[in-house]
């Protein structure tokens, strides 16, 4: 596959980004026996802080409410409008990398909200760590600038790191639509 080398190249976050869900995580306390529902925003900073490790078997998660389709989530009105308009451009292009553990859901909502996906790349993590997916997108399409845009400040420290480790510069947008 011959990707275009070079570009400025404009990562977007799907979940409280482009797609406002309104669905939350929810994590059960296993030893307490209390049940939290997270907003997607704060999870990665929580488990940023080690909970899961230090106690293995303590928490269950459950993410069923970002599986498949987003069925109550609304376009993000600026980032979609600014992720359309940037399609359009030569001189740029677009990422989609998600932490989600599958693509089919996200894909086909940027389809109905008139996204056209076959100008970009898509990516999930399935993981609360994005670093593995923005060293693919700066290794396969050796970017002359990255911009990112995210609702989620760990992740804008994580694609901090790789821009910095390969020396390209980075500037990003935090997106706040609670």
């Amino acid at each position: 596959m011959n990707l275009p080398k070079d570009k400025h190249v404009h990562i977007f976050d799907f979940d409280e980004t482009l797609c406002k869900t309104n669905a939350e995580i929810k994590i059960i306390d296993m030893e307490q026996e209390i049940t939290m529902m997270m907003h997607p925003t704060d999870y990665p900073g929580w488990r940023n802080e080690g909970w899961v490790e230090r106690y293995p078997g303590r928490y269950e998660m459950d993410f069923s409410n970002f599986q498949g389709y987003p069925m109550y989530g609304t376009p993000i009105n600026g980032t979609v409008t600014l992720l359309k308009v940037l399609l359009t451009s030569e001189e740029d292009l677009c990422v989609l990398v998600t932490g989600r553990d599958e693509l089919s859901g996200p894909r086909a909502w940027l389809l109905n909200n008139n996204i056209d996906v076959d100008r970009m790349i898509l990516m999930c993590s399935g993981d609360p760590n994005k670093r593995m997916c923005y060293e693919s997108v700066v290794n396969t399409l050796q970017p002359k600038q990255v911009t990112l845009y995210e609702d989620t400040e760990l992740y804008i420290e994580q694609c901090t790191e790789i821009c910095e480790k390969y020396e390209i510069p980075f500037t990003y947008k935090l997106i706040y639509e609670r």
